[in-house]
């Protein structure tokens, strides 16, 4: 979006909010456009245009959109069929099928909300290896459990201009669900688990005897 076609988008809110930007002096405006613009200026100016028409004519307040309240009808128009989670889960599950080999592609074809909570293309490529019935009860609950949970912030993130983006994900604010975990490394370490639990409960009942070094004798522990 270019600051020509901000210019017009501040003119239509003004046209039908004679109060927004009042009393402000030509600098103050200046420096309110400039504002406005970083804020959209990764959007198309049709579409911001569009934003403001939507609130317009929904609107039955009489105040002036806010610069959020116009990325909310951005997010809207750009995504009017968010899925819900059962419907994300069947673009999920329908992509994993083909994930072996083409991850990336499928990754693309998911809804923009949906790609967010995947994260990454490995992780379509990771669920592609398991045994389905595990996919179709374990991953699918807990993909559709994060979603349900996490689409409002996504669609909040999708309405941050791209730079405010590039810094929560160089901060590492990401969405991913986590890469199934292996189940024999589960099994080591509750194995682990037992055998310090074990530990600690014969030091307790032994006590100094527990520390006593043991001598074998006959093939017998004394």
């Amino acid at each position: 979006m270019t600051k020509n076609e901000m210019l017009m988008v501040m003119a239509v809110i003004k046209e039908f909010y004679p109060a927004f930007h009042k009393d402000k002096t030509p600098e103050q405006i200046q420096v309110s456009v400039t504002l406005w613009h970083e804020m959209f200026k990764d959007d198309d100016g049709n579409q911001v245009l569009a934003a403001v028409k939507a609130f317009v004519a929904t609107d039955t307040k009489g105040f002036p959109p806010s610069v959020g309240q116009i990325k909310q009808r951005l997010v809207q128009l750009n995504a009017p069929d968010m899925p819900d989670e059962a419907e994300a889960w069947t673009q999920v599950w329908k992509a994993i099928q083909n994930s072996g080999y083409h991850a990336g592609e499928e990754f693309k074809k998911l809804h923009p909300i949906v790609q967010r909570v995947v994260g990454k293309p490995e992780v379509l490529k990771a669920w592609a290896i398991l045994p389905a019935d595990e996919v179709q009860t374990i991953i699918s609950s807990n993909f559709q459990r994060a979603y349900r949970a996490r689409k409002h912030e996504a669609a909040e993130y999708l309405a941050l201009p791209s730079d405010l983006r590039q810094v929560l994900e160089r901060h590492g604010d990401k969405m991913t669900l986590p890469t199934p975990p292996d189940p024999e490394e589960q099994k080591r370490k509750a194995i682990a688990l037992l055998a310090n639990e074990r530990t600690t409960y014969q030091k307790q009942v032994l006590g100094d005897e527990y520390e006593r070094p043991r001598i074998k004798l006959r093939g017998a522990a004394v």
